[in-house]
């Protein structure tokens, strides 16, 4: 019995826009992404999901990390044999044995590969759903960090959001 591991993941980018200090939209995202159920360590938000995909977003680098990882326990077997007289009876075993090597190798190769297939689909298949929760996340970072820096240019009158994402922040200098 052998057990194996397989893992997959992206890194990539986060879009942020620079309306304050890179600390300081840092922080913000955190607070947001703290609302969504990540725990926060230094500069890092974590989140594991039911189905096991991790996500690790680095406020500092404005980066974002997804993984899933997955094992199995693979029992195998094969039996060979072969006629051999007396004098070639250690020989032939020796084969045997290395035959008989090589295929259980092929065979945990060819699981391993097909789990590491079914890594990859589900998380890409996840990669979506995540994408748009981050989305959703910056979006509202952008809107604390543009209100902020309007309440640093003046006293804010109004500030209206329509139902597509775009927000007016009226300002009396």
């Amino acid at each position: 019995m052998r057990t194996i591991h397989v893992e997959d993941g992206v890194e990539a980018p986060l879009e942020m826009l620079p309306i304050l200090a890179p600390e300081r939209m840092g922080e913000l995202l955190a607070a947001e992404l703290a609302a969504l159920g990540f725990t926060r360590d230094g500069n890092t938000c974590k989140r594991t999901e039911p189905d096991g995909v991790e996500i690790t977003v680095d406020v500092a680098r404005a980066t974002i990390a997804v993984k899933l990882g997955a094992g199995a326990k693979i029992e195998e077997a094969i039996e060979l044999a072969a006629g051999a007289d007396e004098d070639y009876r250690d020989r032939a075993e020796s084969v045997l044995r290395d035959q008989v090597v090589r295929e259980l190798d092929a065979r945990v190769a060819d699981r391993t590969e097909a789990l590491r297939r079914e890594v990859t689909a589900q998380l890409e298949g996840k990669l979506a759903d995540i994408r748009r929760e981050l989305d959703g996340a910056i979006g509202r970072a952008t809107v604390a960090a543009l209100t902020e820096k309007a309440g640093q240019l003046g006293r804010i009158e109004e500030t209206h959001e329509d139902g597509a994402g775009n927000v007016t922040i009226r300002v009396r200098l």
